[in-house]
């Protein structure tokens, strides 16, 4: 019998109530979730997302066999005194590798907070869209992709990568992706502005996301988020310990 697929458009549309028995994925296109794919595919051990920029700094003061790396940003920009920003360009192997990253950000780290209550937290972007599917259709469970928005505002770039992920499982016969609204509304989003990569980075820079994106002069942010299929790391949030890691393939077998 095919699992159900529901979108929500904004963490503030899921009720938590929903989410045991069922896989999230949540999805902050510009930029949470590329950059955390990002850095996890450039080798970093784990990253630890924060809500507040006084508990990252506090987190990574904390006595450490090594000294953990500050990431984020506060209305698109590195915060000061941190190491890093939220531009996944910069998440490179010679940056972050074998570190620990503690990671704030405006709007993903608490889409991923909204998502704790499910059996598993995965973070998808177009990077590692893909390998997203390929562990959703393994797992074959009742799926909810969550879209992190800018602000309490939906954004396109969300919903399209949640219609991408959408119509690739609609392809596989093995969810239902016709019984939520919003889920039908982002697949047939995805057809019209997502199948051709051109397209595709137009609407991502056209976003409200994207528009704050290029007046800040991260132009090469959307460019790399735009990049379907790029990686194949999964990223998984592990709520009881706070921490997001690469997933290792017996991970992909919930009891």
């Amino acid at each position: 019998m095919p699992c159900l697929l529901s979108v929500h458009l904004l963490p503030a549309t899921l009720d938590p109530e929903r989410l045991p028995g069922c896989v999230a994925v949540m999805i902050d296109v510009l930029r949470a979730s590329t950059t955390i794919t990002h850095a996890l595919a450039a080798g970093c051990d784990h990253v630890v997302p924060c809500r507040e920029i006084q508990e990252a700094r506090d987190l990574a003061a904390r006595v450490s066999p090594t000294s953990p790396l500050l990431a984020g940003e506060r209305g698109g920009t590195r915060i000061p005194g941190f190491d890093l920003g939220n531009s996944p360009v910069s998440f490179t192997p010679t940056a972050v590798k074998n570190r620990e990253i503690v990671f704030t950000t405006t709007n993903g780290t608490a889409a991923l907070v909204a998502c704790a209550a499910a059996d598993l937290v995965l973070i998808g972007a177009f990077s590692n869209l893909s390998a997203i599917v390929d562990t959703l259709s393994e797992l074959h469970k009742p799926i909810h992709l969550v879209c992190a928005g800018t602000n309490g505002t939906v954004t396109a770039e969300d919903c399209l990568c949640a219609g991408g992920i959408g119509l690739a499982l609609r392809n596989r016969d093995q969810f239902d992706t016709h019984a939520d609204d919003a889920a039908r509304m982002t697949i047939e989003m995805y057809q019209r502005h997502g199948t051709d990569p051109a397209t595709l980075l137009e609407e991502l820079r056209n976003s409200h996301g994207g528009r704050n994106l290029e007046q800040l002069g991260f132009d090469s942010d959307i460019e790399s988020a735009a990049q379907q299929d790029q990686l194949t790391v999964v990223p998984v949030f592990d709520s009881t310990d706070g921490t997001i890691r690469a997933m290792q393939p017996q991970a992909t077998r919930m009891q």
